[in-house]
């Protein structure tokens, strides 16, 4: 009898524990970020082996402007894919030149074969030039990404800036809105686009903190409409 029980405990526990095991896993294999960055040189030396491999993407600053190339971007392509990660390219864009050199240079530098996810374009500043400049070049810049690219480049703006200055005329394309909290903290309420559309990604903190990044970095997620296939380039 005491043999019975014994073996009963025994395979209780057995059970139990295989139980736990395979919850394990499962819960393993089900967890994922749920955010994405964007960085530049400004994240400083990042330590690849050590960022999460399940960040939902990463966006790499290329160029900016006419002829700036981002020091790191080549190093942290090959860091985040090492990590399999899917990458995207960002330009940031100035209305101190054309958008035909700035394309050139950021052609230049973005391959298509760095790229998992389709470029961005940053824009954050008018240089002091009319609404109506700002987006006539910018038309051209994503015009001619596209025919280079195959795709349209997402657009990167902060709320503000996207609606006073970009406004309704952008709306149809994957739009990556900047949205926070008080002093760049997380924000809790989603960006609002005026007219009819809405955001792709909704970068909700400029201060988040990121194992294996040593300064504090950029953080995104998506609408729940949307997901990483929306943006794919391939």
């Amino acid at each position: 009898m005491k043999h019975r029980i014994t073996l009963c405990l025994l395979l209780i526990i057995m059970c139990c524990t295989a139980f736990i095991a395979v919850d394990g896993v499962d819960g393993a294999q089900k967890k994922k970020a749920h955010f994405g960055i964007d960085i530049s040189h400004h994240q400083g030396d990042i330590v690849w082996k050590k960022v999460p491999s399940d960040l939902q993407f990463v966006y790499i600053k290329a160029t900016e402007g006419a002829s700036l190339r981002d020091e790191k971007y080549r190093e942290y392509v090959k860091g985040a894919h090492s990590r399999k990660l899917k990458v995207g390219a960002y330009h940031f864009f100035r209305m101190t030149s054309s958008a035909h050199a700035q394309f050139d240079n950021f052609k230049s530098v973005a391959k298509k074969g760095d790229m998992d996810l389709i470029p961005m374009v940053d824009v954050e500043t008018t240089d002091g030039r009319p609404n109506k400049a700002l987006r006539d070049s910018l038309n051209v810049f994503i015009k001619l990404v596209r025919n280079h690219y195959g795709k349209a480049p997402m657009i990167y703006c902060p709320m503000k800036m996207y609606n006073d200055h970009l406004g309704e005329s952008f709306n149809r394309y994957h739009l990556y809105i900047g949205r926070y909290g008080p002093n760049g903290t997380a924000g809790t309420e989603p960006p609002v686009i005026h007219g009819k559309g809405t955001y792709t990604i909704w970068q909700y903190s400029e201060k988040g903190t990121v194992a294996g990044i040593p300064q504090k970095v950029d953080l995104a997620k998506f609408n729940p409409k949307h997901n990483i296939y929306s943006i794919s380039l391939r």
